[in-house]
């Protein structure tokens, strides 16, 4: 069964419970303008926006160990810097499991400038992309393909992208919310009974 809504969200659900598990507080915007999510580290209140995509992968067929999807992304929104900075994710769902890549908007759209730059400059026969400032229509297509090990788009690596976590989502070990743990019995050099407090 395949559900277009469904799968999307989803992903969506999978993304923020692994940034729950990471110390992150989450916020689900009630009217979505292109922000899926809303991220805050509860410490000093760093807010990051988060877009999901995501999509059912299919195995190339010239390498069965390789699968591609495709995502659909405003050209606008990726050229777009915003005093609270966008973070892309992708989602690729692989048979019974995920595969993600988790890109900051700067980084993504420097690629792609980097793409069509060098189509522009390249002679000879076959298709270019639009440069995305000219284009016509504000749906940008990513065709992404992943490897055990590698990941790519528009031919360009996103090798370091790949089942990681980039330095803007670290993890978050204390702040509030976070458990506490009593310190030892001075007394009896023991340590005391684990608290129950969340």
């Amino acid at each position: 069964m395949e559900k277009k809504t469904h799968i999307g969200r989803a992903g969506e659900f999978f993304i923020m419970s692994e940034l729950l598990l990471r110390g992150w507080n989450v916020a689900v915007p009630v009217v979505d303008v292109g922000d899926d999510v809303f991220v805050i580290d509860d410490n000093d209140k760093t807010t990051l926006r988060v877009q999901v995509k995501t999509a059912t992968a299919e195995r190339c067929p010239e390498n069965e160990n390789e699968f591609k999807g495709s995502v659909n992304l405003s050209r606008e929104q990726l050229r777009s810097a915003q005093p609270v900075e966008l973070i892309y994710v992708f989602l690729l769902r692989i048979d019974d499991r995920w595969r993600f890549l988790v890109i900051p908007r700067a980084r993504l759209h420097a690629i792609r400038r980097k793409v069509v730059d060098a189509s522009q400059q390249r002679s000879g026969p076959g298709r270019r992309p639009v440069d995305d400032d000219k284009a016509k229509t504000d749906d940008l297509v990513i065709p992404i393909r992943v490897g055990a090990t590698k990941a790519s788009a528009w031919d360009e690596s996103l090798d370091e992208f790949l089942d990681t976590w980039p330095e803007e989502f670290k993890v978050i070990e204390n702040g509030p919310g976070a458990r506490r743990t009593a310190k030892p019995d001075a007394t009896s050099g023991e340590d005391p009974a684990p608290s129950s407090r969340p």
